[in-house]
């Protein structure tokens, strides 16, 4: 029963995220989308299970793959104007490319993080400039359910199968971008590639505090412990993205108000 437990108190947490998210704006709700909503639990269960050392591997792991996940949001709003299947094939195949740089950065912290901001700056230059979105329509409870029973399932299957594949595995399997895409079609298909590009700018923009927060507990915790290193990482991963979202990038319009609800 273990598990169950992991997945629901995650699940919780996610669907408070959500709600949050939910009476923002796209931009905002990226940047929730990008919070460790999944990966602080995971590495929660881990550093209880495996040891404090096993978590900080894994959170190594998450920062590197931060790059990844950086040039898959890049990879689908380039394309997104020519559809979504397409779109989200350039994305995947932009993260799988950076699979084995992300690995090897994964090795050392310092580079995982070089890795990881050097991709997010990229992007964010990159990423096609769009002019103000179409509202959504709202997002029923079911589907926000939906989505928070996700977070908690993959919580769990993470700190479950993670010690058997490693560090990097468990950090790059707690911070798939599963969630984020399925959202991002959501808008795509809804109000069309300009919502999703918007949704994703702001994703980009959270991902530098998804990355502060892994390099903040892999420093920490070995020296004051799992709790308090999971506690001033997540702090610092929501002050630097609210920094960082609020440099809205040049060319992107002002957004209006959106229920574009999620967190990973």
């Amino acid at each position: 029963m273990d598990w169950l437990f992991k997945a629901v108190l995650t699940a919780g947490v996610a669907l408070l995220v959500m709600v949050a998210a939910r009476q923002g704006d796209r931009r905002w709700a990226g940047v929730a989308a990008a919070l460790p909503t999944i990966t602080a639990p995971t590495l929660a269960w881990l550093a209880h299970e495996e040891g404090v050392a096993f978590a900080v591997s894994a959170a190594i792991g998450s920062v590197a793959a931060c790059a990844m996940l950086a040039v898959f949001a890049l990879g689908y709003a380039r394309v997104a104007r020519y559809g979504i299947a397409l779109a989200l094939m350039c994305g995947l195949g932009s993260a799988l490319a950076m699979a084995l740089p992300a690995e090897a950065a994964s090795a050392h912290l310092a580079d995982a993080l070089v890795l990881a901001l050097g991709c997010c700056v990229i992007a964010v230059a990159a990423m096609p400039s769009t002019g103000p979105s179409a509202v959504s329509p709202q997002r029923s409870r079911r589907s926000i359910l939906v989505v928070a029973a996700a977070a908690g399932g993959f919580t769990a299957l993470a700190a479950t199968i993670g010690p058997s594949m490693g560090g990097f595995a468990t950090g790059l399997l707690s911070s798939l971008p599963l969630i984020t895409g399925s959202v991002a079609i959501a808008e795509h298909t809804a109000c069309g590639h300009a919502a999703a590009t918007h949704f994703l700018r702001g994703y980009v923009g959270g991902l530098f505090g998804k990355a502060a927060f892994g390099a903040v507990f892999a420093l920490l915790a070995p020296r004051i412990g799992a709790v308090a290193a999971l506690t001033l990482a997540c702090a610092c991963a929501c002050l630097m993205s609210t920094i960082r979202t609020r440099q809205v990038p040049m060319g992107a319009a002002p957004l209006p108000t959106s229920t574009s609800p999620l967190g990973e």
